[in-house]
C-alpha cells in the first residue's frame, strides 16, 4: 500500500463515527477524496436512509473535473445495489474515479465483494487495505447483525470489589453507590454507542432510572423494559421523559405514551426468537444490557451475548446482591479513576 492510504483510511474511521446509532440498520462509513495529496472532499453515512458516505464526499468537492485525478478512500466496500439509494458503485464510475481504496468488505450478501469486483471490471484500481480488522471493529454491530440476523448484544453491570452488585434493603439503611463519577460517565458514553438499552421489570420499578445520556453528549439509546404482567407505572421516567422506549410484555398495555412501543414477544421468555424479532420487526441492532442480575444471568445461560463489560469498585460490602455468575473468558483490565473495567468481547476479526 502506497504511505499516504493508512493516513487517509485513518481519517475515514474518523468521520465514520459521527453516525452514531443513527445509521442502523446500515453501517457507519467515511469517505475521503484525495487529488495531489490534499483532502478535497469528505463526509459520513449521517443516518439510515440518508446519502451514503462517498455520495456527500463527491457532493463536497467543489470541482468535478478533479475526480478524473483523485482517489477515494473508503472504510468499507462501495455499494453495488438499490436499498434506499442508489449503488455507489455507479457514481464512482460516472465520475471516472480512477482509484479506490477500501477499508474491508462488506459482509451483507447483496455486496460481499460484488462492489470491488464492478469496479475492477470498469477500469478501477482497486485497494484493500492491509489491515482490515479496525474498519471490521468499526462495524462489528452490522457485521454481527448480517451473520446471526439479530442485535448485537453488551452485558454491563457495576460490582463491588467482593463481587455484589448492590445492597439488600433488608440488610443495610440506605442503597450504595458503587461507582465514582469517571466510571458512571464512561457507562453514559456505552449508552451513546448502542442502539438501545434493557433492563428487567425490578431494576425500573425499584431504581426507577432514565436510561440516557446526560453524563455525556451522545444520542439517547431507545429503552427497553421487561414487564411480563404489564403492571409497571406509567409514571416512570423511561415512560413520562419524552423519550423513545419499548415494553416487553405478554399482557397489553393500555394507557402507555406516544413514545412508548408495546411489543408481545410471544413465548416468554425464548430470548433467541425475541431478538430475532426485534431486528427483523423493529431494526433493533444492539443492546446495552444493564440488568438486573436475573436478565444478565438468562442471557449468559442461553449464551446470547457478544460483550461483557463490567465495572468493578475496590471497596468491599461484605453481603448485597451477588453479581452474576461469570463464564471462564479472558477479560481485559484498565483502570478509570479509582475502578476497573473489565471487557470481554468475541474478536471474530482476527
Amino acid at each position: 500500500m502506497n504511505s499516504p492510504d493508512p493516513r487517509f483510511l485513518f481519517r475515514c474511521l474518523q468521520l465514520a463515527q459521527l453516525g452514531g446509532t443513527k445509521v442502523c440498520p446500515n453501517p457507519k462509513v467515511g469517505s475521503v477524496i484525495v487529488h495531489q495529496g490534499r483532502i478535497i472532499g469528505e463526509g459520513f453515512h449521517p443516518y439510515s436512509g440518508g446519502p451514503h458516505a462517498e455520495v456527500v464526499a463527491v457532493e463536497a468537492v467543489k470541482d468535478k473535473s478533479l475526480l478524473t485525478q483523485s482517489t477515494i478512500y473508503v472504510s468499507l466496500e462501495p455499494c453495488n445495489h438499490f436499498g434506499k439509494t442508489p449503488p455507489c458503485v455507479d457514481l464512482i464510475l460516472k465520475h471516472k474515479i480512477p482509484r479506490v481504496v477500501v477499508g474491508c468488505l462488506d459482509p451483507n450478501p447483496k455486496v460481499a465483494g460484488k462492489g470491488i469486483e464492478r469496479l475492477r471490471s470498469g477500469g478501477v484500481e482497486v485497494i484493500l487495505a492491509e489491515n482490515p480488522i479496525p474498519f471490521q471493529e468499526l462495524n462489528e454491530v452490522f457485521f454481527l447483525n448480517q451473520q446471526k440476523k439479530r442485535p448485537f448484544i453488551v452485558l454491563k453491570w457495576a460490582e463491588t470489589a467482593d463481587r455484589f452488585t448492590a445492597s439488600r434493603k433488608e440488610e443495610m439503611s440506605f442503597p450504595i453507590k458503587i461507582t465514582s463519577r469517571p466510571a458512571n460517565e464512561f457507562v453514559h458514553q456505552l449508552r451513546a454507542r448502542y442502539q438501545s438499552i434493557m433492563v428487567g421489570c425490578n431494576t425500573a420499578a425499584i431504581d426507577n432510572p432514565s436510561l440516557n445520556t446526560r453524563l455525556f453528549w451522545g444520542d439517547n439509546p431507545i429503552r427497553i423494559v421487561m414487564d411480563q404482567s404489564g403492571k409497571l407505572d406509567q409514571n416512570l421516567n423511561i415512560f413520562s421523559d419524552g423519550g423513545k422506549s419499548m415494553i416487553l410484555s405478554v399482557e397489553s398495555v393500555s394507557n402507555v405514551n406516544s413514545n412508548v412501543r408495546y411489543f408481545n414477544p410471544g413465548e416468554w421468555i425464548d430470548w433467541e426468537k425475541i431478538l430475532k424479532k426485534l431486528y427483523g420487526e423493529y431494526n433493533i441492532c444492539s443492546i446495552l444490557i444493564e440488568g438486573g442480575v436475573n436478565l444478565h444471568q438468562q442471557f449468559l445461560a442461553q449464551g446470547l451475548f457478544d460483550k461483557i463489560i463490567i465495572l468493578r469498585s475496590p471497596d468491599y460490602i461484605g453481603k448485597g446482591l451477588k453479581a452474576p455468575d461469570l463464564p471462564e473468558l479472558p477479560f481485559t483490565i484498565q483502570s478509570l479513576g479509582r475502578d476497573w473495567v473489565l471487557e470481554w468481547g468475541a474478536n471474530s476479526f482476527s
